[in-house]
């Protein structure tokens, strides 16, 4: 129970890596503020951290609305006077072809990726700031690092995430708030089977190019945010871990 006591808004709480990783929470102990567009979605989380024992809001919002965002971290207070997480996984691929793709497409992954995350980590990060304590937790990608063809737009929105997180976390590292990111290698989700399904994507190379010989699951996130979430990291900002089976450090072919 690393999180006992702990209140953590998770936002792309309703499906993938940022439902899994609010259910991870909750067996820790912590009660959960379930932020998503969907609220079926964030009910369905709700009802199996209850069934945990814990608390859970739920709070439907797109994090690009400044105010929608507001109202959450207004919640969040109301109930319980604090907040101690922040876990940015809301966030949309983008797969096209760079000489097409359109600037509406670009300006979107853009919002949501990037603006969205800085609207979460500022208004949470004021909460965090008044209190003196709190963990912020970002979500970039191996396309901060290396480059795929077709993925210009998320891959400059994921690249944007490691400098927010690391400028974010020596501005704020001696008031008490940690930001640090996790950079996801190829996870199975809901988003990734879409893009298998439509031809965007193929696993085996994926699994041939990755050490571990398979691709990850959103279980596998769980460790790694509890672990930057908890005091466990009490002495880590502006880190990214990358969860991606040796993926980065593979370098035979």
């Amino acid at each position: 129970m690393r999180m006992i006591g702990c209140v953590a808004v998770v936002t792309g709480a309703g499906r993938g890596i940022g439902r899994r990783v609010a259910l991870g929470f909750a067996r820790e102990g912590a009660d959960l503020v379930l932020a998503s567009r969907t609220r079926d979605e964030l009910e369905a989380v709700a009802v199996e951290a209850q069934a945990l024992g814990r608390r859970a809001l739920v709070c439907p919002a797109d994090v690009r609305d400044a105010a929608a965002i507001q109202s959450v971290v207004d919640a969040a207070l109301a109930e319980w006077g604090r907040i101690d997480v922040l876990f940015n996984a809301a966030g949309i691929p983008m797969v096209a072809p760079s000489e097409t793709l359109a600037l509406e497409d670009w300006e979107r992954t853009m919002s949501v990726n990037v603006t969205g995350t800085f609207i979460c980590c500022q208004l949470v990060g004021r909460v965090m700031l008044a209190q003196g304590r709190g963990s912020i937790i970002n979500i970039g990608s191996l396309t901060s690092y290396v480059g795929f063809p077709l993925r210009t737009a998320y891959a400059a929105s994921k690249t944007a995430i490691l400098g927010l997180t690391r400028s974010l976390a020596v501005e704020w590292a001696e008031r008490g708030v940690r930001v640090n990111a996790i950079a996801p290698g190829w996870i199975r989700t809901e988003i990734q089977d879409a893009l298998v399904a439509q031809g965007k994507l193929r696993r085996d190379p994926i699994i041939a190019r990755t050490p571990m010989r398979r691709v990850g699951e959103v279980n596998d996130m769980v460790g790694p945010a509890v672990f930057l979430a908890s005091e466990e990291s009490a002495f880590m900002t502006g880190e990214t871990l990358a969860v991606d089976g040796g993926w980065l450090a593979y370098g035979y072919i």
